[in-house]
């Protein structure tokens, strides 16, 4: 039997993110994972979408579909084997098999016909989720695909179907529009990305109409038929059209079948989901759980920092995940990025929003908003349609983090790392703040 103070089952982005920030705290980690480090998320749905956009970028180098398949495989084994090293490094010890507790403070672990046992004070579930069945959608990788085998067929597509409108149904579409597909995109809601800015929305859903992108928003697949050589679609309301492959994403379920959790305190949901606090500790003390396993958003900025606030717990530490310091991207046309509260719910959390826009151009699709607290004047929020550059991104989160006024940043002696969007759209802001109420 080893023993260890943490160890992490899953080494996907969340459970990395996990063993990585445990370890920092000198502690002794253990991961266990059968496959290649990295996950589905990243491997399987969002380096496809890098691969795909970076291609799209650089059209003087033509690659087939087939070569793109090619080239995220071997994107994928380098990825995979750059996380292995840095861990290593790091001191955390891999263990190649599958998981499964043995009571809250053991796991056993199964490599082939081989088990070894690690003992350890606190455990974190890192196993990611598995595409929920719709039984309305009758799969059968030919013709019709879950997302994160969005790039299984051998050439592109000339339509294609993508049914829900999260960050990957969305990325997907806007690549494959690029590629010459023509695409459909139906979502139950009804506007794009419902849960944010309002101004951004409509930013995104004006990109997407000039991108001829066809949104069917707040319907529902009614049937499906497929012959050789298409699939006949109807939704609710009338509407019917046929397309030659279907995409679906959005719908998840933790992946927790296998885990032996049966018998132990670990309270789950009805998608097999483990619910955790806000520090992201499970129902049963010491045990913890990460990324899209509790059934939460899976995007990757959402699973690292959940892993980062469970390592440092699992190793002693107290700390909780705040999601409005978490950023949210979209790789979109218009490029979509928010981070901290828009103004429209500051109220809820205790705010007095005042915002400061500034428009690139007068479409209303390129805009930088910054929204502060009228009590306090410091940033909580940032809203940006078009370009900015990932440093001053950096900087705008850290930024709202540690509370900074909107004034330190319009006086800033160094406006280097922000562009002149940015800069107008606080200087919008300070003025805002300084208005008679």
């Amino acid at each position: 039997m080893s023993e260890f103070d943490v160890v992490v089952i899953g080494g996907g982005t969340a459970g990395v993110a996990s063993a990585q920030s445990a370890v920092e705290q000198g502690v002794r980690v253990a991961l266990v994972e059968l496959n290649r480090l990295g996950g589905h998320s990243l491997l399987k749905g969002q380096l496809p979408l890098q691969v795909l956009r970076a291609q799209l970028e650089n059209p003087d180098v033509p690659i087939s579909f087939e070569g793109l398949v090619q080239k995220v495989e071997e994107e994928a084994s380098e990825l995979s084997k750059e996380i292995e090293d840095r861990l290593k490094s790091s001191g955390v010890e891999r263990f190649k098999g599958e998981g499964i507790l043995e009571g809250s403070k053991q796991v056993r672990v199964f490599a082939g016909d081989d088990s070894s046992l690690l003992k350890s004070e606190r455990i974190i579930i890192a196993t990611g989720s598995l595409p929920k069945p719709i039984s309305k959608i009758p799969f059968d990788e030919q013709s019709i695909f879950y997302s994160d085998r969005l790039l299984d067929w051998k050439e592109r597509p000339n339509s294609l179907l993508i049914v829900g409108g999260d960050k990957t149904g969305l990325e997907a579409a806007y690549l494959f529009s690029l590629l010459g597909t023509k695409v459909f995109l139906v979502d139950e809601n009804q506007r794009l990305i419902h849960d944010k800015d309002p101004d951004l929305i409509t930013a995104l859903e004006g990109g997407f109409k000039k991108q001829k992108i066809k949104t069917l928003l707040g319907k529902k697949i009614i049937s499906i038929f497929k012959d050789d050589q298409k699939v006949d679609i109807t939704l609710d309301g009338g509407v019917k059209f046929s397309t030659e492959k279907i995409l679906v994403s959005g719908d998840r379920q933790g992946n927790t079948a296998n885990l032996g959790l049966e018998g132990l305190s670990i309270e789950t949901g009805s998608d097999q989901e483990i619910w955790v606090n806000e520090n992201m500790e499970t129902s049963l003390k010491g045990v913890y759980a990460v990324g899209s396993v509790t059934g939460r958003s899976h995007s990757l900025q959402i699973s690292k920092e959940e892993g980062r606030v469970a390592g440092v717990n699992a190793a002693g530490g107290n700390e909780s995940v705040d999601k409005d310091q978490i950023s949210f991207y979209l790789e979109t046309q218009p490029k979509i990025v928010s981070i901290g509260c828009r103004s429209g719910d500051a109220h809820y959390k205790g705010f007095r929003a005042v915002e400061g826009r500034y428009d690139s151009n007068n479409l209303g699709e390129s805009f930088h908003k910054i929204v502060a607290d009228r009590e306090s004047k410091r940033i909580i929020g940032v809203q940006i349609s078009g370009q900015e550059t990932a440093e001053s991104i950096a900087l705008l989160q850290s930024y709202i983090r540690e509370g900074v006024p909107v004034k330190n940043l319009a006086e800033t002696s160094d406006p280097a790392p922000f562009s002149k969007s940015i800069i107008s759209a606080v200087k919008r802001c300070t003025r805002a703040l300084s208005a008679r109420r």
